[in-house]
């Protein structure tokens, strides 16, 4: 059969280095005094060994709304052979909850979110196949994706007592759909999954009046790899064709969240009158 040809586009541009690079710039920073002294952004870690706590220390949930990009490519290593990917954009809705310990201005805190995405990406083929009497077909890759979610470790520090500039990363995990059909020995098949990953991204909080704050991040998100085998039927050159299914996405979104505070702290004591 003959050899397929690449029909996906340019690469995405993993765009987390830049966010890599704003994180240790913000992690860089130090506060200018009124005498022109330099402090460290550390400086007020403790206070008599202990974290002195913050704005953004306890408990919170939200909710975020966005979009992203899901990108697939696919290798088919023998049977027709080549490479093939594709994008395709969509909107992402979710939540998310967490808990942060704020050591004077730096933040250390664990979170998960859970979302609605959804994304597919098509990939397909017409061809003409000589060493099969001339065989004609569409050779076709889907992947669609319903949901995802993390659980992420944050790292931040704290500007001006109502910002917060964050770094993140950890696991991943998603509903991944893949299927793959060929019109000339009409043959379809789909392997549904969920897959597991990594995840890395950044973001920025501002906390207006009161609990609520509102946010912007950036994830980059990848699942893995893949392989699939497919037994084709009535072949007459080859009938097994394996394929390598390689899934990430990136996600851009802006939210709202509750801070509940921290769940550890007394009541204040109300003096007798």
């Amino acid at each position: 059969m003959a050899a397929w040809v690449n029909d996906g586009g340019v690469a995405m541009k993993k765009f987390i280095y830049a966010l890599a690079v704003l994180g240790a710039l913000s992690f860089g920073a130090v506060d200018a005094r009124a005498d022109g002294s330099l402090k460290d952004a550390a400086a007020p870690l403790a206070e008599a060994g202990r974290c002195v706590g913050g704005a953004f220390s306890g408990a919170y949930l939200g909710a975020q709304i966005g979009g992203g990009s899901l990108r697939s490519s696919q290798d088919v290593s023998t049977g027709e052979g080549g490479s093939f990917s594709d994008n395709g954009a969509a909107f992402t809705i979710g939540t998310h909850s967490g808990y942060n310990v704020q050591c004077g201005r730096v933040l250390f805190g664990i979170e998960s979110d859970f979302n609605y995405f959804q994304a597919d990406t098509d990939s397909h083929l017409d061809y003409s196949c000589a060493e099969c009497s001339n065989e004609t077909g569409t050779a076709s890759f889907k992947t669609s994706m319903n949901w995802f979610g993390t659980l992420r470790g944050r790292l931040g520090i704290v500007q001006m007592d109502n910002i917060l500039i964050y770094a993140t990363g950890g696991l991943a995990y998603a509903d991944i759909e893949h299927s793959f059909s060929d019109t000339g020995p009409g043959f379809s098949r789909t392997d549904s999954n969920t897959e597991y990953g990594w995840t890395a991204g950044g973001g920025v909080e501002f906390l207006r009046n009161g609990p609520w704050s509102i946010r912007a991040d950036a994830l980059y998100i990848d699942l893995g790899s893949q392989d699939h085998t497919y037994t084709l039927p009535d072949c007459e050159v080859s009938c097994t064709s394996r394929s390598h299914w390689d899934d990430n996405f990136w996600v851009a979104r802006v939210g709202f969240t509750y801070h509940i505070g921290d769940l550890r702290r007394e009541a204040p004591i109300v003096p007798l009158k």
